[in-house]
Protein backbone atom coordinates (compact mmCIF):
# COMPACT_ATOMS: atom_id res chain seq x y z
CA UNK A 1 0.00 0.00 0.00
CA UNK A 2 1.34 3.19 -1.35
CA UNK A 3 1.80 6.33 0.96
CA UNK A 4 -1.27 8.00 -0.52
CA UNK A 5 -3.58 4.68 0.13
CA UNK A 6 -2.46 4.91 3.36
CA UNK A 7 -3.77 8.34 3.69
CA UNK A 8 -6.80 7.63 2.68
CA UNK A 9 -7.20 4.69 4.67
CA UNK A 10 -6.85 7.51 7.63
CA UNK A 11 -9.43 10.05 6.38
CA UNK A 12 -11.64 6.84 5.86
CA UNK A 13 -11.00 5.80 9.20
CA UNK A 14 -12.43 9.31 10.51
CA UNK A 15 -14.96 9.52 8.01
CA UNK A 16 -16.25 6.17 9.04
CA UNK A 17 -18.23 6.97 12.48
CA UNK A 18 -19.37 10.52 10.62
CA UNK A 19 -21.32 8.47 8.15
CA UNK A 20 -22.86 6.46 10.68
CA UNK A 21 -24.15 9.01 13.04
CA UNK A 22 -25.56 10.61 9.45
CA UNK A 23 -27.08 7.36 8.18
CA UNK A 24 -28.59 6.46 11.33
CA UNK A 25 -29.45 9.07 13.31
CA UNK A 26 -32.37 11.08 12.94
CA UNK A 27 -31.62 14.59 13.04
CA UNK A 28 -33.48 15.48 16.19
CA UNK A 29 -31.06 13.13 17.76
CA UNK A 30 -28.10 15.30 16.59
CA UNK A 31 -27.41 16.90 19.54
CA UNK A 32 -24.06 18.67 20.65
CA UNK A 33 -23.40 15.92 23.05
CA UNK A 34 -23.72 13.40 19.94
CA UNK A 35 -21.64 15.88 17.75
CA UNK A 36 -19.09 15.87 19.85
CA UNK A 37 -18.79 11.97 20.71
CA UNK A 38 -18.57 11.52 16.90
CA UNK A 39 -15.55 13.79 16.60
CA UNK A 40 -13.73 12.03 19.51
CA UNK A 41 -14.64 8.99 18.19
CA UNK A 42 -13.71 9.99 14.63
CA UNK A 43 -10.07 11.18 16.61
CA UNK A 44 -9.72 7.95 18.08
CA UNK A 45 -10.06 6.14 14.69
CA UNK A 46 -8.03 7.97 12.49
CA UNK A 47 -5.37 7.87 15.62
CA UNK A 48 -5.53 4.72 15.87
CA UNK A 49 -5.45 3.82 12.02
CA UNK A 50 -2.32 6.01 11.17
CA UNK A 51 -0.61 4.70 14.30
CA UNK A 52 -0.83 1.06 12.83
CA UNK A 53 -0.20 2.58 9.24
CA UNK A 54 3.24 4.29 10.87
CA UNK A 55 3.82 1.38 13.36
CA UNK A 56 3.94 -0.88 9.91
CA UNK A 57 6.30 1.75 8.43
CA UNK A 58 8.29 2.13 10.93
CA UNK A 59 9.11 -1.36 11.35
CA UNK A 60 10.48 -1.34 7.97
CA UNK A 61 12.61 1.25 8.09
CA UNK A 62 14.11 0.29 11.22
CA UNK A 63 15.17 -3.08 9.12
CA UNK A 64 16.15 -1.07 5.98
CA UNK A 65 18.38 0.88 8.71
CA UNK A 66 19.79 -2.50 10.00
CA UNK A 67 20.45 -3.69 6.34
CA UNK A 68 22.81 -0.03 5.74
CA UNK A 69 24.39 -0.54 8.59
CA UNK A 70 25.20 -4.46 8.21
CA UNK A 71 26.37 -2.87 4.62
CA UNK A 72 28.35 -0.23 5.42
CA UNK A 73 30.40 -2.59 8.20
CA UNK A 74 31.27 -5.13 5.31
CA UNK A 75 28.86 -7.24 5.24
CA UNK A 76 27.86 -7.21 1.45
CA UNK A 77 25.00 -9.97 1.76
CA UNK A 78 22.89 -8.10 4.21
CA UNK A 79 19.50 -7.55 1.88
CA UNK A 80 16.24 -5.68 2.74
CA UNK A 81 12.81 -7.83 2.71
CA UNK A 82 10.51 -6.87 -0.46
CA UNK A 83 6.93 -7.63 -0.20
CA UNK A 84 4.10 -5.05 -1.78
CA UNK A 85 4.65 -2.51 -3.86
CA UNK A 86 4.84 0.86 -2.20
CA UNK A 87 7.04 3.49 -2.07
CA UNK A 88 9.14 1.96 0.72
CA UNK A 89 8.94 -1.70 -1.34
CA UNK A 90 10.56 0.42 -4.02
CA UNK A 91 13.51 1.78 -2.01
CA UNK A 92 14.08 -1.91 0.09
CA UNK A 93 14.40 -3.13 -4.07
CA UNK A 94 16.32 -0.33 -5.05
CA UNK A 95 18.71 -0.92 -1.80
CA UNK A 96 19.27 -4.39 -2.85
CA UNK A 97 20.34 -4.05 -6.23
CA UNK A 98 22.94 -1.36 -4.63
CA UNK A 99 23.96 -4.08 -2.38
CA UNK A 100 24.33 -6.95 -4.89
CA UNK A 101 26.32 -4.24 -7.27
CA UNK A 102 28.55 -3.62 -4.39
CA UNK A 103 29.43 -7.39 -3.20
CA UNK A 104 30.31 -8.00 -7.10
CA UNK A 105 32.57 -4.86 -6.89
CA UNK A 106 34.15 -6.72 -3.57
CA UNK A 107 34.43 -9.96 -5.33
CA UNK A 108 36.18 -8.20 -8.35
CA UNK A 109 38.40 -6.02 -6.28
CA UNK A 110 39.35 -9.57 -3.88
CA UNK A 111 40.53 -10.97 -7.26
CA UNK A 112 42.25 -8.23 -8.26
CA UNK A 113 43.93 -7.89 -5.10
CA UNK A 114 44.94 -11.87 -5.27
CA UNK A 115 45.73 -11.85 -9.34
CA UNK A 116 48.05 -8.41 -7.99
CA UNK A 117 49.74 -10.20 -5.52
CA UNK A 118 50.45 -13.30 -8.19
CA UNK A 119 51.41 -11.16 -10.83
CA UNK A 120 53.81 -9.30 -8.40
CA UNK A 121 55.14 -12.87 -7.01
CA UNK A 122 55.40 -13.96 -11.10
CA UNK A 123 57.54 -10.76 -11.77
CA UNK A 124 59.55 -10.71 -8.62
CA UNK A 125 60.70 -14.84 -9.87
CA UNK A 126 61.20 -13.51 -12.49
CA UNK A 127 63.67 -11.11 -12.15
CA UNK A 128 65.17 -13.33 -9.26
CA UNK A 129 66.32 -16.15 -11.59
CA UNK A 130 68.28 -14.88 -14.32
CA UNK A 131 69.74 -12.05 -11.72
CA UNK A 132 70.62 -14.94 -9.70
CA UNK A 133 72.52 -16.49 -13.02
CA UNK A 134 74.19 -13.81 -13.73
CA UNK A 135 75.69 -13.19 -9.94
CA UNK A 136 76.90 -16.51 -9.78
CA UNK A 137 78.69 -16.85 -13.24
CA UNK A 138 80.14 -13.31 -13.08
CA UNK A 139 81.63 -14.38 -9.49
CA UNK A 140 82.91 -17.89 -10.94
CA UNK A 141 84.65 -15.46 -14.06
CA UNK A 142 85.89 -13.05 -11.83
CA UNK A 143 87.57 -16.17 -9.15
CA UNK A 144 89.75 -16.82 -12.73
CA UNK A 145 91.13 -20.47 -13.26
CA UNK A 146 88.43 -20.94 -16.40
CA UNK A 147 89.42 -21.59 -19.93
CA UNK A 148 88.05 -19.15 -22.46
CA UNK A 149 85.92 -21.51 -24.12
CA UNK A 150 84.10 -21.17 -20.71
CA UNK A 151 84.02 -18.03 -20.05
CA UNK A 152 82.63 -17.96 -23.64
CA UNK A 153 79.45 -20.03 -22.89
CA UNK A 154 79.32 -18.23 -19.26
CA UNK A 155 79.19 -14.90 -21.28
CA UNK A 156 76.59 -15.69 -24.25
CA UNK A 157 74.66 -17.27 -21.02
CA UNK A 158 74.93 -13.90 -19.26
CA UNK A 159 73.79 -11.90 -22.63
CA UNK A 160 70.75 -14.27 -22.68
CA UNK A 161 69.94 -14.03 -19.48
CA UNK A 162 69.79 -9.93 -20.00
CA UNK A 163 67.91 -10.36 -23.15
CA UNK A 164 64.99 -11.94 -20.98
CA UNK A 165 64.85 -9.40 -18.39
CA UNK A 166 64.96 -6.72 -21.18
CA UNK A 167 62.04 -8.50 -22.82
CA UNK A 168 59.89 -8.76 -19.50
CA UNK A 169 60.13 -5.04 -18.88
CA UNK A 170 59.40 -4.40 -22.10
CA UNK A 171 56.00 -6.69 -22.17
CA UNK A 172 55.30 -4.93 -18.73
CA UNK A 173 55.75 -1.33 -20.54
CA UNK A 174 53.39 -2.60 -23.32
CA UNK A 175 51.03 -3.72 -21.20
CA UNK A 176 50.99 -0.28 -19.54
CA UNK A 177 50.40 1.76 -22.56
CA UNK A 178 48.05 -0.32 -23.59
CA UNK A 179 46.03 -0.50 -20.33
CA UNK A 180 46.27 3.46 -21.45
CA UNK A 181 45.39 3.72 -24.42
CA UNK A 182 49.07 4.75 -25.97
CA UNK A 183 50.03 1.84 -27.95
CA UNK A 184 52.01 3.57 -31.12
CA UNK A 185 53.44 1.51 -33.61
CA UNK A 186 56.11 2.71 -36.53
CA UNK A 187 54.92 0.87 -39.86
CA UNK A 188 57.55 -0.07 -42.21
CA UNK A 189 58.53 -2.14 -45.26
CA UNK A 190 59.56 -5.08 -43.31
CA UNK A 191 61.57 -8.04 -45.17
CA UNK A 192 60.32 -11.51 -43.52
CA UNK A 193 63.00 -13.51 -44.61
CA UNK A 194 65.61 -11.26 -43.07
CA UNK A 195 63.79 -10.84 -39.98
CA UNK A 196 63.01 -14.17 -39.41
CA UNK A 197 66.91 -15.04 -39.98
CA UNK A 198 67.71 -12.72 -37.28
CA UNK A 199 65.33 -14.00 -34.65
CA UNK A 200 66.53 -17.53 -35.31
CA UNK A 201 69.96 -16.23 -35.07
CA UNK A 202 69.00 -14.60 -31.76
CA UNK A 203 67.29 -17.97 -30.10
CA UNK A 204 69.33 -20.50 -31.42
CA UNK A 205 71.48 -20.60 -28.11
CA UNK A 206 68.36 -20.76 -25.80
CA UNK A 207 67.43 -23.76 -28.38
CA UNK A 208 70.73 -25.81 -28.01
CA UNK A 209 70.04 -25.66 -24.34
CA UNK A 210 67.60 -27.97 -24.80
CA UNK A 211 68.84 -29.78 -27.30
CA UNK A 212 66.35 -28.33 -29.46
CA UNK A 213 66.86 -28.12 -33.51
CA UNK A 214 65.77 -24.77 -34.41
CA UNK A 215 64.93 -24.51 -37.87
CA UNK A 216 64.01 -21.79 -40.49
CA UNK A 217 62.64 -23.32 -43.64
CA UNK A 218 63.40 -21.39 -46.93
CA UNK A 219 61.44 -18.64 -47.83
CA UNK A 220 60.35 -18.55 -51.65
CA UNK A 221 58.25 -16.11 -53.04
CA UNK A 222 57.43 -14.48 -49.62
CA UNK A 223 56.33 -10.42 -50.25
CA UNK A 224 57.48 -8.13 -47.56
CA UNK A 225 55.22 -6.91 -45.37
CA UNK A 226 53.87 -3.61 -43.66
CA UNK A 227 54.34 -3.77 -40.13
CA UNK A 228 56.23 -2.07 -37.15
CA UNK A 229 59.39 -4.53 -37.28
CA UNK A 230 61.12 -4.04 -33.92
CA UNK A 231 57.46 -5.32 -32.28
CA UNK A 232 57.09 -7.56 -35.19
CA UNK A 233 60.25 -9.10 -34.10
CA UNK A 234 59.73 -9.26 -30.43
CA UNK A 235 56.60 -11.31 -31.46
CA UNK A 236 58.57 -13.71 -33.34
CA UNK A 237 60.59 -14.39 -30.59
CA UNK A 238 58.63 -14.75 -27.60
CA UNK A 239 56.52 -17.39 -30.25
CA UNK A 240 60.11 -18.84 -30.60
CA UNK A 241 60.93 -18.92 -26.82
CA UNK A 242 57.44 -20.27 -25.85
CA UNK A 243 58.14 -22.97 -28.40
CA UNK A 244 61.27 -24.11 -26.56
CA UNK A 245 59.71 -23.97 -23.35
CA UNK A 246 56.74 -26.16 -24.13
CA UNK A 247 58.96 -28.42 -26.03
CA UNK A 248 60.40 -31.46 -24.18
CA UNK A 249 64.22 -31.89 -25.01
CA UNK A 250 65.48 -32.67 -28.58
CA UNK A 251 62.02 -31.36 -29.95
CA UNK A 252 61.87 -29.41 -33.35
CA UNK A 253 60.55 -25.88 -33.88
CA UNK A 254 60.79 -25.16 -37.63
CA UNK A 255 59.71 -21.37 -39.03
CA UNK A 256 58.13 -21.47 -42.57
CA UNK A 257 56.21 -19.02 -44.53
CA UNK A 258 53.89 -18.02 -47.23
CA UNK A 259 52.38 -15.58 -48.85
CA UNK A 260 49.81 -14.43 -51.53
CA UNK A 261 48.49 -11.09 -53.22
CA UNK A 262 46.41 -9.54 -49.60
CA UNK A 263 48.87 -11.72 -47.30
CA UNK A 264 51.77 -13.14 -45.75
CA UNK A 265 52.34 -15.59 -42.94
CA UNK A 266 54.93 -16.82 -40.82
CA UNK A 267 55.09 -19.79 -39.16
CA UNK A 268 56.38 -21.05 -35.72
CA UNK A 269 55.63 -24.65 -35.55
CA UNK A 270 57.25 -27.45 -32.89
CA UNK A 271 56.22 -31.33 -31.92
CA UNK A 272 55.93 -29.91 -28.48
CA UNK A 273 53.09 -30.63 -26.09
CA UNK A 274 50.27 -29.02 -27.45
CA UNK A 275 47.66 -27.30 -26.08
CA UNK A 276 44.69 -28.69 -24.38
CA UNK A 277 41.49 -27.54 -25.45
CA UNK A 278 39.79 -26.22 -22.87
CA UNK A 279 42.98 -23.52 -22.90
CA UNK A 280 41.78 -21.54 -26.42
CA UNK A 281 39.28 -19.51 -25.20
CA UNK A 282 41.79 -18.10 -22.32
CA UNK A 283 45.12 -18.18 -24.67
CA UNK A 284 45.77 -14.37 -25.54
CA UNK A 285 44.64 -13.47 -21.99
CA UNK A 286 46.68 -11.40 -19.87
CA UNK A 287 48.31 -13.56 -17.32
CA UNK A 288 47.38 -17.11 -19.01
CA UNK A 289 50.29 -19.49 -18.58
CA UNK A 290 50.53 -22.86 -19.33
CA UNK A 291 52.50 -25.36 -17.87
CA UNK A 292 56.43 -25.66 -19.12
CA UNK A 293 57.47 -28.87 -20.31
CA UNK A 294 59.77 -30.52 -17.95
CA UNK A 295 63.36 -30.70 -18.46
CA UNK A 296 65.79 -33.79 -18.96
CA UNK A 297 68.21 -35.14 -16.26
CA UNK A 298 70.81 -34.53 -19.18
CA UNK A 299 69.76 -30.92 -19.79
CA UNK A 300 69.85 -29.97 -16.28
CA UNK A 301 73.50 -30.72 -15.89
CA UNK A 302 75.63 -28.29 -16.15
CA UNK A 303 76.97 -27.74 -19.56
CA UNK A 304 78.10 -24.71 -19.42
CA UNK A 305 77.72 -23.97 -15.13
CA UNK A 306 74.28 -21.58 -15.69
CA UNK A 307 71.92 -24.78 -16.04
CA UNK A 308 72.69 -25.14 -12.17
CA UNK A 309 71.21 -22.05 -11.21
CA UNK A 310 68.04 -21.74 -13.26
CA UNK A 311 64.44 -22.44 -12.77
CA UNK A 312 62.69 -24.97 -14.91
CA UNK A 313 59.79 -23.76 -13.96
CA UNK A 314 60.26 -20.31 -14.96
CA UNK A 315 57.33 -19.69 -17.16
CA UNK A 316 56.69 -16.03 -17.64
CA UNK A 317 54.49 -13.86 -16.08
CA UNK A 318 51.53 -14.16 -18.92
CA UNK A 319 51.80 -11.19 -21.24
CA UNK A 320 53.76 -12.50 -24.15
CA UNK A 321 50.33 -14.10 -26.57
CA UNK A 322 47.89 -10.93 -24.76
CA UNK A 323 50.81 -8.38 -26.54
CA UNK A 324 51.21 -10.54 -29.72
CA UNK A 325 47.35 -10.94 -30.64
CA UNK A 326 46.79 -6.97 -29.94
CA UNK A 327 49.74 -5.99 -31.75
CA UNK A 328 48.77 -7.46 -34.48
CA UNK A 329 45.59 -6.52 -34.85
CA UNK A 330 47.02 -2.94 -34.68
CA UNK A 331 49.34 -4.02 -37.62
CA UNK A 332 45.83 -4.72 -39.62
CA UNK A 333 47.01 -8.88 -39.33
CA UNK A 334 46.35 -11.83 -36.72
CA UNK A 335 47.76 -14.82 -35.27
CA UNK A 336 46.04 -18.13 -35.24
CA UNK A 337 46.90 -21.15 -33.58
CA UNK A 338 46.37 -24.56 -34.45
CA UNK A 339 47.78 -27.13 -32.36
CA UNK A 340 47.07 -31.20 -30.95
CA UNK A 341 47.53 -32.66 -27.16
CA UNK A 342 51.01 -34.58 -27.19
CA UNK A 343 51.68 -33.84 -30.96
CA UNK A 344 53.01 -29.96 -31.57
CA UNK A 345 51.47 -26.81 -32.00
CA UNK A 346 51.48 -24.17 -34.73
CA UNK A 347 51.18 -20.41 -34.29
CA UNK A 348 50.77 -18.56 -37.49
CA UNK A 349 51.04 -14.44 -38.24
CA UNK A 350 49.05 -13.23 -40.72
CA UNK A 351 50.51 -9.56 -42.27
CA UNK A 352 49.25 -7.38 -45.13
CA UNK A 353 51.39 -7.41 -47.96
CA UNK A 354 53.19 -3.88 -48.47
CA UNK A 355 51.75 -3.05 -52.10
CA UNK A 356 52.09 0.29 -52.84
CA UNK A 357 48.74 1.37 -52.83
CA UNK A 358 47.42 -1.10 -50.23
CA UNK A 359 50.19 0.26 -47.78
CA UNK A 360 50.15 3.44 -48.21
CA UNK A 361 46.33 3.53 -47.33
CA UNK A 362 46.39 1.75 -44.00
CA UNK A 363 49.09 3.28 -43.02
CA UNK A 364 47.09 6.75 -44.01
CA UNK A 365 43.73 5.06 -41.84
CA UNK A 366 45.95 3.64 -39.06
CA UNK A 367 47.52 7.19 -38.20
CA UNK A 368 44.36 9.24 -38.24
CA UNK A 369 42.74 6.22 -36.19
CA UNK A 370 45.33 6.09 -34.08
CA UNK A 371 47.99 7.67 -34.32
CA UNK A 372 50.23 5.03 -35.89
CA UNK A 373 53.32 6.46 -37.44
CA UNK A 374 53.31 5.72 -41.11
CA UNK A 375 57.09 5.22 -42.45
CA UNK A 376 56.53 2.69 -45.38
Amino acid sequence: MGVRLRLLAVVLAAMFPLLLFLLFYHPEQRTVGAYFLIVLTAGLCSTGAALLIAQSALRRVRLLDSAARQLGEGNYAARMPVGGTDEISEVATTFNRMAEKLEEREHRLVELDDLKSEFVGRVSHELRTPLTTIKTLTRLMLRGGITDEKQREYLDTISVECDRQIDLVLNLLDLSRIEGGVYRLSMERVDLAELVASCVKSERYTAEKRSHTLRMEPFIDVPPVCADPNTLRRVLINLIENSIKYTPDGGLIKLSASGDDDFAAVSVADNGRGIPHEDLPILFDKFYRGQPAVRSAAAGSSKNGADDFEDADASGIGLGLYVAAYVMEKMDGRISVETEVGRGSTFTLHLPVCSEAGCMRRLKEKEEDDGTIAGC
